[in-house]
């Protein structure tokens, strides 16, 4: 630099930083992350930056978070059947059972038919 040496001149300095993002945080780091932010132990600026994520991406994972605990208390009460998605697994279940005993219909018909028709060639 052409003005090392001299008094009073100004000096630049070029500070760069690395962020390094991090592919697929797994949903345990992520609800640490938001409670963290949710017990304001540290800034969003400060946790997103440790995880390599945007602040509007930590807010997004906040207003999820609270919104899943949310549905969960409303519909909860521990009552089997209450979560939307045990409700569509019961309901494909009696599906499954429905098409188990019309295939074990035909197979019968079908033996019956066999039996009926004689010896095969």
């Amino acid at each position: 630099m052409a003005s090392e040496g001299r008094p009073g001149a100004k000096e630049c300095r070029c500070i760069v930083r690395l962020r390094v993002i991090s592919p697929g945080l797994d949903p345990g780091r992520r609800r640490e992350a938001v409670l963290s932010l949710l017990r304001r132990e540290e800034s969003a600026a400060v946790i997103a930056r440790r995880l390599g994520v945007s602040e509007p991406t930590l807010y997004r994972w906040r207003d999820e978070f609270l919104a899943a605990g949310e549905a969960a208390l409303a519909g909860g009460n521990g009552k089997k059947g209450t979560d939307p998605l045990r409700r569509r697994i019961a309901e494909l279940e009696g599906e499954i059972e429905k098409r188990d005993q019309v295939i074990g219909e035909y197979t019968v018909a079908n033996r019956i038919l066999k039996k009926l028709s004689g010896p095969s060639h």
